[in-house]
């Protein structure tokens, strides 16, 4: 019988044993854009055991640039990323479990899984900074990798031991400002940064104790440049110096938020919904609806929309924040008797 993994194993440093702890390996990746894409791709193919998705958005066209799993039919049909990953990635590797959540990352959800590894796939610096201080109070390893314009950087972080990304960049707090500037990619540089996030990843997974956590990579696409840089610990940086923080998820004062730079919409109901009332309720008026370990999915008014066990909601494709609100407060008014019955 063919192994499919069998040029893999033949790589001295990865052999057999290391190919059964790439098989064995949870890796959770947030973002699935552009670099989580193509870093999704390459763990199914490397044969990684397990991929959690996280990424809250929908296919749209201008994604079709630098986004390599998604196609034109994703887009036609309003898919959700996760969603639209993960058909195309079991079509390449059926073996693979692949858990989705289409929904932007809180600390609720991040205390609730569990994984090996984590991949910083993002386009945005306030959940990077969750992730970044959650690495420091529950002690888990994370690969960091961003692009823009023609310039790509990554780097493995483990934030207890080494250098956080707060370390890396003093301004942390500022580039949360910037989420929003879309200064574009160049497309070939996505590949180039993702297949350095996946190279760190395998070699994490084969031989952690050989990872160094203190050296940062640059790449200039254009100019075909590439440096690194020795980082240290930061006995200064603002993030070290606390274990205490409260990854729980902020209260949100605005009923509906978007998602930057996205057309999705983040609510939240006033109280914990029973997912399996309201189930019921949408099947008895034949919705569809797929049920997860911790949501519910369904199209209401042709647009997709996620329920989440801790009343988190989720709306996509929806062209502007008056539309989401006025879908949000329809949504609440027909699912009035069953968001007030009380959860058992």
């Amino acid at each position: 019988m063919l192994n499919r993994y069998d040029r893999q194993e033949r790589v001295t440093v990865i052999g057999r044993d290391g190919q059964r702890r790439i098989n064995a390996a949870t890796i959770l990746i947030v973002g699935v854009g552009a670099l989580g894409s193509y870093a999704a791709e390459q763990l199914v193919r490397a044969g990684v055991g397990h991929l959690i998705l996280v990424d809250p958005d929908t296919v749209s066209l201008t994604n079709l640039q630098r986004q390599a799993l998604f196609t034109e039919a994703d887009v036609h049909n309003q898919a959700l990323k996760v969603d639209a990953a993960k058909s195309h990635l079991q079509a390449i590797n059926h073996h693979v479990e692949i858990t989705t959540y289409p929904a932007a990352l809180d600390g609720d959800l991040l205390q609730s899984l569990t994984f090996d590894l984590v991949l910083d796939c993002l386009d945005n610096y306030g959940t990077r900074i969750l992730i970044n201080r959650a690495a420091l109070v529950e002690r888990f390893d994370y690969i960091f990798a961003s692009c823009a314009g023609t310039f790509g950087t990554v780097m493995p972080i483990r934030a207890w031991q080494h250098a956080c990304l707060n370390c890396v960049y003093p301004n942390l707090e500022a580039l949360q400002q910037t989420d929003c500037d879309l200064i574009g990619v160049n497309t070939a540089l996505i590949s180039i940064i993702a297949g350095l996030q996946v190279s760190l990843a395998l070699h994490y997974l084969v031989a952690p104790t050989s990872v160094n956590f203190e050296q940062l990579t640059t790449i200039d696409n254009w100019q075909l440049s590439q440096q690194t840089f020795h980082v240290h610990k930061n006995s200064n940086c603002p993030t070290c110096q606390r274990t205490d923080w409260d990854l729980t998820t902020a209260p949100i004062t605005n009923p509906v938020q978007v998602l930057c730079g996205t057309a999705t919409y983040q609510a939240r109901l006033p109280q914990k919904p029973d997912l399996a009332a309201i189930t019921d309720w949408l099947l008895d008026r034949q919705f569809g609806i797929k049920s997860y370990a911790s949501f519910i999915s369904f199209k209401w008014e042709e647009r997709p929309i996620s329920i989440f066990k801790n009343g988190k909601v989720m709306l996509y494709n929806i062209p502007d924040l008056d539309a989401a609100t006025a879908m949000f407060n329809r949504l609440q008014l027909h699912l009035k008797s069953v968001l007030e019955v009380p959860i058992k």
